[in-house]
């Protein structure tokens, strides 16, 4: 019998989805030009560079990472490839997996502070996002010596059993990494029951076809959704007000986010200040516009969590965000941009503080803190700095 070649395998052979794909992210490239992105040359260099971080990312995805039968963890989000608003504190991963198949995950948890793992479909980019289970580190049975099970499928099993709703496509887990210098950042393992022993069949055609195809229009939802989402959340908050601690449809059930943009003239800074939220994990950070990027988390300043705040006599942390140096242990340097993205996380927070701010002129700055606020100096930036490019190397391992 004569073998029929498919609509997808003539796309492919003949060149002509490549040809799509470029064409398709050159018009990715052209849309950032247009008047709703913003037109100064750092914020355009940053644009085309967010977009081959988008291209990077989704051609691993769909096509190292889109097998079900063969699953593999896929790290993202992190220290170079990021959008939608990354916790510089969570080591991302996510693995494809067929909601009919039994699928077994496996770690060493000795030493790691905590994880959730979810089983969601979509992503909130392409506006269909539903997340159908999730498991903290608390919630699951860990063997004494440290080593962690846990079992994906429709059919329920005896221990750390996640069900897998019918259109459930990856498992994502996330990592918290708290402490940068000490905190375990382990490999994790996934395999899907059955499959032991096997390996891939040959690449297919129409299915290289079909994932450039889908890895294109993620990256052309990604650019466009992150810069109306930003843009619509200005406009509602207003600058240098922040919102109240509040859960986000889409994101974790035990999280609570807020946030608010800053708009800063030279000599000013943001004073944030908050009782210390009751929580498992909290922390603050900046993002770019209309980027939705983490600024740079290796060698900045840029957030600080529970771990690295100075909290002050009276149980109240107190932060500025500015771009000079304010001589105080809680800065977020903005990189000298004018504006941008303040965000919270309370974590398993049985509390929900809700941080004030104000602006003061940083030459004024010590009239508005508590009178033992310690001191800051170079020498101690310069530590404090060091150890965080030391704790992005050890997480990230490039």
């Amino acid at each position: 019998m004569e073998r029929r070649e498919t609509d997808g395998e003539r796309r492919l052979v003949s060149g002509e989805a490549w040809r799509e794909f470029c064409d398709r992210l050159k018009s990715v490239g052209e849309r950032i030009l247009e008047d709703d992105f913003p037109a100064d040359p750092s914020a355009r260099a940053e644009g085309f560079r967010h977009l081959t971080r988008l291209t990077t990312y989704a051609l691993q995805w769909h096509l190292e990472f889109h097998d079900a039968e063969f699953p593999t963890f896929h790290r993202y989000d992190d220290d170079v490839v990021k959008w939608g608003g990354p916790n510089t504190d969570n080591h991302y991963l996510r693995a494809k997996i067929d909601p009919r198949g039994t699928y077994r995950v496996r770690l060493d948890t000795t030493g790691l502070r905590d994880l959730i793992l979810s089983t969601p479909e979509g992503e909130m980019q392409l506006e269909h996002y539903r997340v159908f289970e999730e498991r903290s580190l608390g919630d699951l049975q860990i063997e004494p010596d440290g080593r962690l099970e846990v079992w994906l499928s429709p059919e329920e099993q005896p221990r750390n059993w996640v069900p897998l709703h019918p259109d459930v496509d990856h498992v994502l887990v996330r990592l918290y990494v708290t402490d940068w210098e000490n905190d375990a950042v382990p490999s994790i393992g996934i395999d899907r029951v059955g499959y032991e022993g096997k390996a891939p069949g040959a690449l297919e055609p129409s299915s290289v076809a079909q994932r450039l195809d889908q890895a294109i229009h993620w990256v052309e939802r990604t650019v466009v959704y992150w810069n109306r989402f930003l843009a619509m959340r200005r406009e509602r908050s207003g600058d240098n007000v922040l919102s109240p601690p509040t859960a986000v449809p889409g994101g974790a059930a035990d999280i609570l986010y807020g946030g608010g943009w800053y708009r800063l003239e030279p000599g000013e800074g943001l004073l944030i200040e908050c009782d210390r939220p009751e929580a498992r994990y909290w922390s603050i950070q900046l993002y770019s516009a209309p980027w939705f990027e983490s600024l740079d988390l290796v060698n900045r300043v840029c957030s600080l969590n529970g771990e690295q705040m100075q909290v002050d006599s009276d149980g109240r942390f107190r932060l500025v965000v500015a771009a000079t140096d304010p001589g105080i242990p809680n800065w977020l340097d903005t990189e000298g941009r004018a504006d941008g993205m303040v965000s919270y996380r309370w974590i398993g927070s049985s509390d929900a503080p809700e941080p004030t701010t104000r602006i003061v002129s940083l030459s004024e700055l010590r009239a508005h803190l508590p009178p033992d606020t310690p001191s800051f100096g170079p020498e101690e930036r310069r530590a404090q700095l060091e150890r965080r490019r030391a704790g992005a190397t050890r997480r990230f391992r490039r």
